[in-house]
């Protein structure tokens, strides 16, 4: 950092203010909450880079969780978001990857700045033990004024309702991403002065199809379009794929990242053997698909927009096809091909002139 002028240095709060100054009627409310989420992931942060000095993170020390058995980082990181979090005055209502219900919060006064924060403290903690790149994701909404208590009813809304959302990925370095709708900003940490430094500004993504990512090993369970789109991506002859490599991680966030900064997909689609998805609709896609369609790409469950679903509850699994439009495009053709050949739809028919 010393090398560098600080007149040309931008950090996560500077940056914030200036968003504000957008907003001549603003009370600064959203910018103290997106400051706090900052502050929480350091402490993540620093929870992470220690993982290996603290005591053991296989299954033998997991506490108590019977439904998802996660680790003992993945619960302390959502206690920290909790506590960074609960308090705040301008949070009408939290919900977190770890409970069925709203987190509780103070009464609040009825106001037209309250704010719904949805988060996964954690994303890929079974992986910290080998040192794979792990995650924060978090979405934001505003409260729904017309509710007189938060419930998770009126609280889940459709993803382009988001107000903001965005990430922070713990690996070789820590990056927060964050979108509040007008482009896709990366911001480094730098540890030696503790701040968030904008390195990304305005992310795009490149037009090639980089990587495939998927996990491979269930290709036999995903359907037929499913499988013939990666046949196609990975194996055909058209030149945009001569030099897409497959890359899968297996942490979302990481597998992400990858593909937002070099291009590529990201395919976690329906299991046909088990009729079940992974991936949870508003704690894991909506917040990724804001921030990937702010960036040029595309969101789909292979036959609609992810932003367009409304939650049905706070655990709702889709199928999730992330990345470049082209490429999700392609899959959501190649799905309403195969659904009117099997006669699931019928064509649609242009009307006359």
């Amino acid at each position: 950092m010393s090398q560098v002028g600080w007149n040309r240095v931008r950090t996560l709060e500077s940056f914030i203010n200036k968003e504000q100054r957008l907003h001549p009627t603003s009370r600064g409310v959203f910018s103290d909450l997106m400051r706090r989420i900052g502050v929480a992931s350091k402490v993540i942060h620093s929870m992470v880079q220690k993982a290996g000095l603290l005591s053991d993170t296989g299954v033998e020390d997991r506490l108590d969780v019977k439904r998802r058995g996660e680790t003992r980082f993945h619960l302390a990181a959502d206690e920290i978001m909790k506590a960074a979090l609960r308090w705040f005055p301008s949070i009408a209502a939290l919900a977190s990857r770890e409970e069925d219900d709203l987190i509780p919060t103070p009464t609040k006064e009825r106001t037209d700045d309250l704010y719904v924060v949805l988060f996964d403290a954690l994303d890929g903690s079974s992986n910290i033990d080998v040192n794979v790149s792990v995650g924060t994701i978090f979405s934001i909404y505003r409260w729904n004024l017309g509710a007189e208590l938060p419930t998770l009813e009126n609280v889940l809304q459709p993803g382009y309702k988001q107000v903001a959302a965005g990430y922070v990925i713990y690996g070789s370095s820590t990056m927060f991403v964050l979108t509040t709708g007008q482009g896709v900003h990366g911001f480094t940490l730098d540890p030696e002065i503790g701040e968030f430094i904008l390195s990304h500004e305005n992310l795009l993504l490149p037009n090639s199809c980089r990587y495939f990512s998927a996990n491979e090993g269930h290709y036999q369970r995903w359907d037929e379009p499913t499988r013939a789109f990666a046949d196609h991506v990975r194996f055909g002859d058209a030149p945009r794929y001569a030099r897409t490599t497959s890359r899968y991680i297996g942490s979302l966030v990481a597998d992400f990242h990858r593909n937002l900064l070099h291009g590529g997909v990201f395919l976690y689609p329906l299991n046909t053997r088990t009729g079940t998805c992974k991936l949870q609709l508003a704690l894991e896609c909506n917040p990724l698909a804001l921030i990937v369609e702010q960036a040029g790409g595309l969101a789909s469950t292979g036959r609609e927009r992810i932003l367009d679903i409304h939650p049905e509850n706070l655990h709702q699994t889709v199928p999730l096809v992330l990345g470049n439009r082209q490429e999700v495009e392609l899959h959501e053709r190649m799905v309403r091909d195969d659904d009117i050949a099997c006669g699931r739809v019928r064509p649609s028919v242009a009307p006359p002139p």
